[in-house]
């Protein structure tokens, strides 16, 4: 009884498992990927003024990709996310006659994301291409005199892969400062508008996650408790 127990359930995952990657015919390799240990490249980042001069204005749109201090955009890209109707959020300040910091949470809505066929994430056939959700950037502004002279933010994105939708990518980008004053050569284009703002990335952080992993794993936990 034991046996055609174990039997059983070893069926019961085998076809879980089969089922998942049979909806996958492209798949990323599950782990996690970061700046300090070198299996991912840092970034720059374009964020486009589209409909006012300014920033922090609803549908300003960022455009981000990897820079190896030679090649913009060979490694991986993520564009086209909006700044949402609601606009930037005050979360915290510290300002004296108009010097100190003032604290924004932003919300993005859209975007799309490309992760080359040439790392290890990828089987070094298929590039793997995705749609962005919940993305926010939380924004550290310091001001001298009421004048902006810096920026650094934390943006934080997850993402389903378009061929494997089971499959998630959970993105953290900190260290991202801004260029002063801004410039565009070397770095990604504005998506719209004739104007805007640009950032150097670094410290990054991505984690692939997969259904498949998850059942390896509770399989082996079914496993020992019946050995």
């Amino acid at each position: 009884m034991k046996l055609l127990k174990l039997s059983l359930i070893t069926l019961a995952i085998v076809s879980v498992a089969a089922a998942i990657w049979a909806a996958c015919p492209i798949h990323p390799n599950p782990g996690i990927y970061q700046t300090t240990d070198g299996t991912i490249n840092p970034g720059r980042v374009s964020e486009a003024w589209c409909t006012l001069p300014s920033p922090g204005v609803p549908g300003n749109t960022q455009n981000a990709m990897s820079w190896d201090g030679v090649n913009l955009g060979a490694q991986w890209k993520v564009w086209g996310m909006a700044i949402e109707p609601a606009g930037p959020q005050i979360v915290g300040q510290s300002m004296s006659g108009g010097t100190g910091w003032i604290a924004y949470s932003t919300n993005y809505l859209g975007g799309q994301f490309w992760l080359s066929k040439l790392h290890a994430w990828a089987d070094g056939v298929n590039d793997l291409t995705g749609l962005v959700y919940n993305y926010n950037v939380y924004a550290r502004v310091t001001y001298v005199g009421g004048v902006p002279v810096s920026v650094y933010s934390t943006a934080y994105f997850t993402g389903v892969f378009g061929d494997c939708p089971l499959c998630t990518l959970e993105y953290v980008i900190s260290n991202v400062a801004q260029v002063w004053p801004p410039q565009g050569a070397g770095y990604p284009p504005l998506l719209c508008g004739a104007a805007g703002e640009y950032f150097d990335v670094c410290c990054i952080r991505a984690s692939i996650y997969c259904p498949m992993a998850a059942e390896e794993s509770t399989w082996g936990a079914i496993k020992s408790l019946y050995e």
